[in-house]
């Protein structure tokens, strides 16, 4: 069965064309690989091609033990589970062996749009960074507050060729032009559940400082 946030995500692509969904983040590390795999698949297919996959090893030990993880080894899980799911979404049929994930040749459908699989983009601080290096994926860090920090932040991305994309950023032009200049790819921006008035109106305040970026 999927979960809620995917049938949230699912309805969303049926009424959009062209709002990217993302999550931010999918704790892999306390889910199922081979349903994620499908459930990712799904929403790629829905929405034509515009699910941005964000993962992370999370924080909260005692959350992960009661989901059957061993907090010590939840890095080395993820790093399994990146590679399995990844070849899950890939054509054709697959199999993995591996220390914390084993299954043997299946075939997975529905394929998702983006070949061969959506953007990948693992969330955290200066390990997940590391981690998003050594799989080669995407970065989703959160912001810093102060526009003079990001340089260091991103320093150690630079030289690998790997999109950014910046979480929880504040509407402050410095920080947004930071985060440009800097390579980003893409910030998110926090809005909170509040009336239709009230959501437009929040989004103009997103707007204002972020629109010369906007295509």
């Amino acid at each position: 069965m999927a979960s809620s946030k995917t049938m949230e995500q699912a309805a969303v692509a049926a009424v959009t064309e062209r709002l990217i969904l993302g999550t931010g983040v999918t704790l892999l590390i306390q889910r199922d690989v081979i349903n994620t795999a499908k459930e990712v698949a799904t929403l790629d297919l829905i929405s034509a091609g515009r699910f941005v996959f964000g993962v992370g090893a999370g924080w909260n030990r005692e959350e992960m033990a009661d989901h059957g993880t061993d907090p010590r080894t939840r890095g080395a899980l993820l790093d399994e589970q990146l590679d399995a799911i990844r070849k899950d979404l890939d054509r054709g049929s697959r199999r993995y062996h591996g220390r914390f994930i084993d299954f043997d040749p299946m075939y997975a459908w529905p394929k998702p749009v983006q070949r061969p699989h959506p953007p990948i983009y693992l969330g955290g601080g200066q390990a997940a960074a590391e981690r998003a290096i050594r799989n080669g994926v995407g970065s989703l860090p959160a912001a810093m507050s102060d526009p003079a920090a990001i340089p260091a932040q991103l320093s150690a991305l630079h030289g690998n060729d790997l999109p950014v994309t910046v979480a929880f950023v504040a509407t402050d032009p410095a920080l947004i032009d930071g985060y440009a200049e800097a390579g980003a790819q893409r910030s998110l921006f926090g809005l909170p559940t509040l009336p239709a008035s009230e959501t437009l109106r929040a989004l103009d305040d997103i707007a204002k400082p972020a629109g010369h970026h906007l295509g």
